[in-house]
């Protein structure tokens, strides 16, 4: 698609021939989940933030389509399985080298529950009561195990640090946060028919805006949307505008977010783009 009215440029672009579904940023690296929705099939890859290099891609699990991320721990990427796929509860864990795509470890007892120091933690029901388990994050070893009355259960299911990274947010979410002069700014920027604005205000002295616009409507009648992403300074003048999607369905795509210095979003499904906002 063409990239319209820009003095930034994208720092890299990642492109597939698959479904850009979900992406999740750690450690340095971007975890994609590809998918191919109507084969039922799903793979992944790690992608090195910083140039845009695969670390490698095409990795896939015996279950092709009820799998999904579960987060970056260091470096280790976890995904789980659904129990089954009527029931979106998660099960089975699979542990995978974020570096190298190489399986580490995998356990189908535990649910995942939190990863803390050097464990992962999942609950092992059994016979109608549970245990809490404490696996070595790297080798999978079982380490620790409390049964479901431990005091220290409450404190090891603590969310975890993780790394920092900045979503949009709707306009109703941010507006006490901004000043009348930013908020004006922010509105003069899109066009008057825009549709679902969504901001991610203020980083290395720029606003990012994300925003659908009508386009039409399929055979059936049904509305479609382009969806649009603009970077501006703060004077509201356009440093980068790029048309992301085209005639999709929704108007609620969260399709954008920040990591370090970089914007990062999926395009058209289909490319991974890295824009460097400090450049």
């Amino acid at each position: 698609m063409k990239i319209l009215r820009t003095n930034l440029k994208p720092k890299w672009v990642f492109k597939t021939d698959k479904k850009v579904w979900r992406l999740l940023p750690g450690s340095g690296v971007l975890a994609a989940e590809l998918r191919e929705p109507d084969a039922k099939l799903t793979e992944y890859a790690a992608i090195d933030l910083s140039s845009g290099t695969p670390l490698w891609q095409g990795l896939t699990l015996e279950e092709p389509w009820w799998i999904a991320m579960n987060r970056i721990y260091r470096d280790v990427f976890l995904l789980q399985q659904f129990v089954k796929p009527d029931m979106p509860t998660t099960g089975k864990i699979f542990a995978i080298d974020l570096f190298t795509g190489k399986a580490l470890w995998e356990n189908h007892e535990l649910t995942f529950l939190n990863a803390l120091g050097d464990m992962i933690y999942g609950i092992r029901e059994s016979l109608g009561t549970g245990s809490l388990v404490g696996l070595d994050f790297r080798t999978g070893e079982e380490k620790v195990v409390l049964a479901a009355d431990d005091p220290r259960i409450d404190e090891l299911s603590l969310p975890s640090p993780e790394e920092q990274f900045i979503l949009s947010s709707f306009f109703e979410e941010i507006q006490d946060t901004l000043s009348a002069e930013h908020i004006s700014i922010l509105q003069k920027s899109m066009p008057g028919e825009a549709k679902s604005p969504t901001f991610i205000p203020s980083v290395f002295d720029k606003d990012i805006i994300g925003y659908y616009t009508e386009a039409g409507k399929d055979e059936k009648g049904n509305p479609l949307y382009d969806s649009h992403l603009k970077v501006i300074d703060p004077a509201g003048r356009t440093r980068f505008e790029d048309t992301v999607d085209r005639k999709v369905y929704t108007t609620l795509g969260d399709f954008y977010f920040v990591v370090g210095t970089d914007l990062i979003y999926a395009r058209d499904s289909s490319e991974i783009v890295a824009l460097d906002l400090e450049a």
